[in-house]
């Protein structure tokens, strides 16, 4: 994730499933969650001179609605069942949301195709973080979206990237006060994400390198390796997390 989210200001959408189907659920929601701050963190500071405000201005505002409109989805996913149906709805959400971006990002040339050669307006950014917003509390993940939408308007990664890299940063800082709330981050699994801190903050150096020498197709084909391996989580996922262990 650190290496994702400072070469291509994106990455939960990688680890997100990985992170469930080792630690669950529940735990492995609020521990990504937290390392995702840190991550932006570092990709904020990468990028910190490279942002367009026509960019980042709607995205801050999206920020806060789609946090708010994802801690409701949250909330009713805490609260739908019993304590096995909470863990398999969320398995299902992450494993589903993270096939779809799979989708969504190998279609990217075709979603391109015949899209406007211009900046986008003020309120379809807004409309677009917005919908980022709810998927990032819910499964940690919805970077993709956002970064294919950039792609459909022709924008290159240093447009955007930088842009992306600071709204899901505040994103990752709105989104810690429902997990709190809810009951999904303590001391507990805090402990977990701070132990994987020095593999995070590697991966960031490593990203940040890539990001200056690598080619937009060669960063994309790096985006489309992580997804393989997250679609394949997915799918462990989906057709159960306990029954896939209890295999072994």
């Amino acid at each position: 994730m650190g290496f994702t989210r400072s070469a291509l200001g994106a990455g939960g959408f990688v680890i997100s499933p990985l992170i469930v189907l080792a630690i669950g659920g529940k735990d492995g929601l609020a521990v990504l969650a937290t390392l995702m701050l840190v991550a932006s963190g570092i990709s904020c500071w990468q990028h910190r001179r490279e942002v367009v405000r026509e960019l980042l201005n709607p995205l801050l505002a999206a920020a806060v609605v789609g946090t708010g409109l994802g801690a409701v989805a949250l909330w009713a996913l805490v609260h739908s069942g019993e304590a096995a149906d909470v863990l398999h709805h969320m398995e299902y959400a992450v494993g589903g949301l993270t096939l779809f971006y799979t989708v969504l990002i190998a279609l990217r040339g075709r979603i391109a195709k015949g899209g406007p050669d211009r900046l986008p307006r003020g309120w379809e950014t807004f409309c677009a973080g917005t919908l980022v917003g709810v998927s990032q509390v819910v499964a940690n993940s919805g970077s993709p979206m956002l970064t294919v939408f950039f792609v459909r308007f022709h924008q290159h990664k240093e447009r955007f990237v930088a842009a992306q890299a600071f709204f899901l940063g505040a994103q990752n800082l709105l989104k810690l006060l429902p997990l709190v709330l809810l009951g999904l981050l303590h001391f507990g699994n805090l402990g977990t994400a701070v132990l994987l801190l020095p593999v995070l903050i590697l991966g960031g150096w490593v990203g940040a390198r890539a990001y200056h020498r690598l080619s937009e197709n060669a960063l994309f084909g790096v985006y489309i390796f992580a997804l393989v391996a997250g679609c394949a989580a997915s799918f462990i996922l989906i057709y159960g997390r306990a029954e896939f262990y209890a295999l072994f």
